[in-house]
């Protein structure tokens, strides 16, 4: 009998099936089964916080777990259009499809490397995995958390383990690489697998409708994960037509002060939830002495990761991976310091992600001839888009944050905050996708800014989604609907679509012609496009208001981690999360404040970045994910088969060469690897506050 598609509303069910031809690579049982619904009078109590919304089977064929029915071979061989139906009322089903579709490179080494195991798939069985999803929400006051589990079939309730993911970025639960790298990796090792949006996912919201987005991605007026609260609607939507509230920047909640609670609580409800799908006759439950946690997260999602282990003073988690990880460590400023090789050694200045992000926004448009000159014999990617480079570094001179007012002046400023030459040719396709969205974020919700405050001239409103005459104006929906939008959002500000043109973004209220993105905008009364260095330069002034350093003040990281086993792997050439002011500094300051007792290892990867080693970097740059899944499961191997766990250590992985676009495929014999016991002089050593690192 073929499985099919069950909806149910509730966590026990009965399913009976005969046999499953499911191939081996994921572990699933090949002998009848049945999944037996409660037969025990126990009484499992729910945590007072916990909501249960939906819980639904997907059968492996026409759904599943991590691909939505579509498969590797779809998401690997092209690019898949969505299809809606309506795309006026796109169904969950749809819109789940559409939010995990992806292509997936393979030249990147994903499908071969990590990620999705193409030798082991086959015509019969494309990688879809079968099993329940939960759908939850976890409220406290104001507060509203996203929360999704995934049960695969194959679950192993003799050996139990939970992998809890910190969803990436500012993105909901359903971020297709969550699900298709850390959370498969979860699957394949026979655990559940819960993620929690930190706090933030879902959070668009259309203010001339009234109308937001259910925890399913659904359209609708009421029970929303976030509903803006603000006073003279009906004036601000006449003055500022086609705009939207953001929930990280418009909730006033600051969430990421509790990132690492809501890990623990989504750990809380993996328990709750397995408890009851798999009931006992005798007094046996999952908990934490007899289930392997581990957390796995990515950029800030490693963060909180990182948060999580922090307050867990039960020894609830047992392993931590942090790849990449936004997080802002509690340090004097001469308390830590990090030296390379035998060179004198320097402090670690405190530095927040508003604060950095805010000051590379400020200078990179101006240093963009510079980087250029003297970077000439490399490609840059999206250099030629800056044409008035000038007028930015004449507005910085203007108001006294150049002295000189050249493009050499301001990539001076910038190597004295962190970013080295090796980082330059990112820098101007880092400032063009997320131009002052990223700073504008963080400094927004540690500000606990109103949105009718349209903080330093900015709102957030619909753009021209057309790339033909692109220039970041505000527009009405035309290409997208609302009801789509869910499925296309990623965390991030602009959202894209495709390579030319945006849904939404950060404009400048301000602009002298008419609202529209920065990166097209001018500012006071100056014609001519200055990338807004007024906006920019308000920002930057707003780091020192008292309640913007009082919410940063809130999200610090204390470096105690409880003696977790943690395995921190960062780009050594990430330009985004900065390796001074996140993974160094918090490896440093752990060494201060765990000592000896420390169980904490730190892995260094050159050639890598925040991007994923794909087109317009493939030549250049190596996907930080494989070493991500290699952490993961060198950690898994140390805590169920006592082997060693790697000492910290560079990885001087090489980059694939070749031109641009055309970059020969990763492989086994080109990718390195993490090494078990590096060689001394790719040691990274840490002692009383100091990270000494290879160069």
């Amino acid at each position: 009998m073929k499985l099919r598609k069950i909806k149910v509303k509730t966590l026990s069910l009965i399913i009976l099936f005969t046999t499953i031809s499911v191939p081996i690579a994921f572990h699933v049982h090949a002998d009848n089964q049945t999944i037996p619904a409660s037969t025990d009078n126990r009484s499992i109590k729910a945590p007072d916080w916990l909501k249960v919304e939906d819980t639904v089977y997907y059968d492996g064929e026409s759904d599943d777990l991590v691909t939505a029915g579509l498969g590797f071979t779809i998401l690997s061989s092209s690019i898949f259009k969505p299809n809606f139906s309506d795309p006026s009322k796109p169904t969950s089903q749809e819109l789940r499809q559409a939010k995990l579709n992806r292509f997936i490179d393979i030249k990147t080494g994903e499908g071969v490397l990590f990620g999705f195991n193409r030798q082991e798939l086959s015509p019969l069985f494309d990688g879809k995995i079968p099993g329940f999803e939960v759908l939850a929400t976890l409220q406290l006051k104001e507060e509203k958390v996203g929360m999704l589990l995934q049960i695969p079939l194959d679950f192993d309730k003799n050996n139990p383990c939970i992998i809890a993911i910190p969803s990436v970025d500012s993105d909901g639960l359903y971020n297709s690489k969550d699900l298709q790298i850390r959370g498969l990796w979860g699957l394949k090792h026979n655990c559940a697998v819960v993620y929690n949006d930190k706090g933030l996912g879902n959070g668009i919201y259309d203010i001339e409708n009234n109308r937001g987005y259910a925890i399913n991605g659904q359209t609708q007026s009421t029970d929303l994960l976030f509903e803006p609260k603000f006073h003279n609607r009906d004036k601000f939507i006449e003055k500022y037509p086609n705009r939207f509230a953001i929930k990280q920047l418009h909730s006033r909640l600051n969430s990421e002060e509790r990132w690492g609670e809501f890990v623990l609580k989504s750990i809380d409800f993996a328990f709750y939830a397995l408890n009851t799908q798999f009931p006992s006759n005798s007094d046996f439950t999952f908990n934490k002495d007899n289930t392997l946690v581990l957390v796995y997260g990515a950029s800030d999602g490693a963060g909180a990761a990182l948060k999580a282990g922090e307050l867990d003073k039960e020894h609830i988690i047992k392993g931590i991976v942090a790849v990449n990880p936004q997080i802002q460590p509690n340090a004097e400023s001469n308390s830590i310091s990090i030296q390379f090789n035998k060179n004198k050694p320097q402090k670690i200045a405190f530095k927040s992600i508003a604060e950095y992000s805010t000051f590379a926004s400020l200078y990179i448009p101006c240093a963009l001839p510079a980087i250029v000159t003297n970077n000439a014999k490399s490609y840059i990617p999206l250099a030629d888009k800056y044409l008035f480079s000038q007028n930015r570094c004449d507005e910085l001179k203007k108001a006294n944050y150049l002295t000189e007012g050249t493009p050499q002046e301001a990539l001076n400023k910038l190597r004295e905050w962190g970013w080295t030459a090796d980082m330059d040719i990112q820098l101007p396709y880092f400032y063009y996708k997320e131009t002052i969205g990223l700073p504008y974020q963080y400094i927004s919700a540690y500000g606990h800014y109103e949105l009718t405050e349209r903080m330093c001239g900015y709102s957030v409103a619909s753009t021209q989604q057309a790339p033909i005459f692109y220039q970041g104006k505000v527009a009405p929906l035309t290409e997208v609907t609302f009801e789509q939008m869910w499925s296309f959002a990623n965390g991030h500000l602009p959202l894209w679509i495709g390579d030319d043109s945006t849904i939404i973004a950060l404009v400048n209220n301000e602009d002298v012609h008419s609202p529209r993105r920065d990166f097209f905008s001018s500012s006071d009364n100056d014609k001519a496009i200055n990338y807004n260095a007024k906006g920019a330069i308000c920002l930057y002034q707003k780091l020192t208001d008292p309640r913007v350093k009082f919410g940063m003040s809130q999200v610090t990281a204390t470096g105690n981690l409880n003696g977790i086993k943690t395995i921190i792997v960062h780009g050594r050439n990430n330009v985004k999360q900065l390796p001074n002011y996140t993974s160094r500094a918090y490896v440093a300051l752990n060494s201060l404040v765990e000592g000896q007792s420390s169980q904490l290892r730190y892995i260094e990867v050159e050639n890598t970045s925040y991007l994923d080693g794909g087109y317009p970097f493939d030549n250049v740059m190596i996907p930080i994910d494989y070493y991500g899944e290699d952490a993961m499961q060198m950690l898994w191997n140390h805590l169920t088969k006592d082997t060693k766990l790697p000492d910290s250590q560079l990885v001087r992985a090489k980059s694939r060469g070749g031109k641009i676009g055309f970059a020969p495929a990763l492989n086994k014999n080109t990718i390195v690897p993490i090494s078990p016991s590096p060689a001394n002089q790719d040691k990274i050593t840490v002692l009383n506050g100091k990270i000494n690192l290879p160069q």
